[in-house]
């Protein structure tokens, strides 16, 4: 198992510094948080609205990864323009966590991806769909299919999530292209993935267990959990936080379940 979190800022009026400072502090603790699920490698990127990213990732548990330089430097990047606070620990199956490429975020230009679970028989995927592979990690099979098919206007949802249905394995997993960084796309497949929603902020907030996020936030309130089921992927918009799109999904790694359709609301 690995842990998924991270934080996705809605689009309003210029965040004021405290504000900056204290989603730094949060998604600090969402990282903490996670430590339990993947204790190995730690890593984190931030998207900003122009499409600019920094991904920073060590070979440490969280508890160490954040008292590092490396991510200090990359703090130093956080500001009113983000969009996107994305974090990853890390619980090896595949790969080394001494190779900063096979840790996440998966980085393949301009698609960033944290993944939770395994991806069995990902070789003989790679090799049927002609895709360039540069780790051993399974994980990059799914970046380099949401890079396939990202249009320069951002990744083609529908086009990405029929590409999942001959996979064999397990799944949640958070992307983003940096083409298109006002979108945000997380998969519940069937691994865990909760989200909670704060709309007077315009915050929302992802983690692989609720009660990581619970322990953070420590009953602040107007945090409401937005609901998903396994199956389900939210494409979620900073101009329309609260309203994200919802797309149901298969892979064979989930039996039984239908191909996804479209609709929309919460």
């Amino acid at each position: 198992m690995c842990g998924l979190c991270g934080v996705i800022v809605g689009r309003q009026a210029n965040r004021q510094v405290r504000e900056i400072d204290a989603l730094s502090d949060t998604f600090i603790k969402l990282l903490l948080g996670s430590e339990h699920r993947g204790p190995y490698a730690t890593g984190v990127a931030w998207v900003k609205r122009d499409g600019s990213m920094q991904v920073a990732k060590e070979p440490l548990p969280a508890r160490a990864f954040v008292q590092s330089e490396t991510l200090l430097e990359w703090l130093l990047g956080v500001d009113w323009q983000v969009t996107y606070l994305m974090g990853h620990t890390r619980w090896p199956s595949r790969g080394s966590v001494c190779n900063a490429e096979e840790n996440h975020p998966i980085c393949t230009p301009p698609v960033l991806l944290t993944h939770n679970g395994t991806i069995t028989g990902h070789a003989r995927h790679f090799r049927r769909l002609g895709l360039p592979r540069t780790t051993q990690v399974d994980s990059e099979l799914l970046a380099r299919l949401a890079q396939r098919y990202n249009k320069g206007h951002g990744i083609d949802v529908e086009a990405f999530l029929g590409a999942l249905i001959p996979l064999e394995g397990s799944i949640s997993a958070a992307l983003v292209a940096t083409s298109h960084p006002d979108e945000i796309l997380l998969l519940k497949g069937n691994m865990p993935l909760e989200i909670l929603l704060h709309r007077k902020r315009r915050l929302l907030m992802y983690a692989s267990e609720l009660r990581i996020l619970d322990r953070v936030l420590g009953g602040e309130a107007g945090w409401v959990e937005v609901p998903v089921v396994p199956g389900e992927a939210l494409v979620v918009n900073i101009a329309a936080i609260h309203s994200p799109y919802r797309w149901r999904f298969t892979f064979q790694g989930m039996v039984g379940r239908t191909a996804w359709q479209q609709y929309t609301g919460i």
